[in-house]
Parts: structure tokens; C-alpha cells; sequence
């Protein structure tokens, strides 16, 4: 089901507290718009879930929207699934160093540094 056009937004959640890693959303054929898809880390890896709701008298939820043909869903959930981790790549590569790895390549130049000779007075000299 390759022929089917697709367009995806994934915005992932900066600092995830459970399960749920970003949310989704997804256009088929420009025809139709799908929003509140989750990307969600399982036991197995990664996969999406539809958006949902609860039924009030046996607590099970249901997906609200959801694609018939099961090649769809397979294509929609590869689609986003690749998006997501092109744009954690993405992030990890723009990502500026923390705190602790700057304190390790600080400890590391110093320590490539030479001590200074025994003997050797460590005060600046003043030239005036």
C-alpha cells in the first residue's frame, strides 16, 4: 500500500514521564486528517496507538478513529514511527553537551596538560 500519500507531524514530548514519547498526527490523501495518534515505548519497542476514548460503563477504551485496511495502518504507524526517530536523531545532533560531559573534557585537556616543572616559582612576574 505504497501508493497512498501521507503526511505526518510528530511532535515529540521533551522529557517523557511515562510511557508515551511524542503525538502525532497524520493526513491521508489530503482527504482526511487523524490527530491525537501517541507514540508509546513498550516492552517490544516502539508503536502508535489511535486516539481513544473510554467507555463510562466498562472502563475499556476504543479507538475513536482508525484505518480499515491493515496495510494503511502498517504504513501510517512505519511512517510515523520513522519520523519520530529522524527527528530524535535530529535533536541529538543539535543537542548541546550537558553539564557532567563539560566537566569531563575539562578533566580531560587538563590532565593532557603538563604539571609545571619542580623548582619553578608559579607567580606571575610583573614587568614594569
Amino acid at each position: 500500500m505504497t501508493d497512498v500519500k501521507l503526511d505526518v507531524r510528530v511532535y515529540p514530548i521533551d522529557e517523557p514521564k511515562g510511557s508515551t514519547k511524542a503525538f502525532a498526527s497524520v493526513a491521508v490523501e489530503d482527504l482526511i486528517a487523524i490527530r491525537g495518534i501517541r507514540v508509546v515505548e513498550g516492552s517490544k519497542g516502539l508503536f502508535i496507538t489511535m486516539p481513544q476514548s473510554q467507555d463510562a460503563k466498562t472502563g475499556e477504551f476504543h479507538d475513536i478513529a482508525f484505518p480499515v485496511a491493515k496495510g494503511l495502518r502498517g504504513e501510517i504507524s512505519k511512517t510515523i514511527l520513522d519520523e519520530y526517530k529522524t527527528q530524535l536523531q535530529e535533536k541529538s545532533d543539535d543537542r548541546k553537551p550537558g553539564l557532567g560531559e563539560r566537566l569531563k573534557d575539562g578533566a580531560a585537556k587538563a590532565s593532557s596538560h603538563a604539571p609545571p616543572a619542580a623548582g619553578v616559582d608559579k607567580k606571575a612576574e610583573v614587568v614594569a
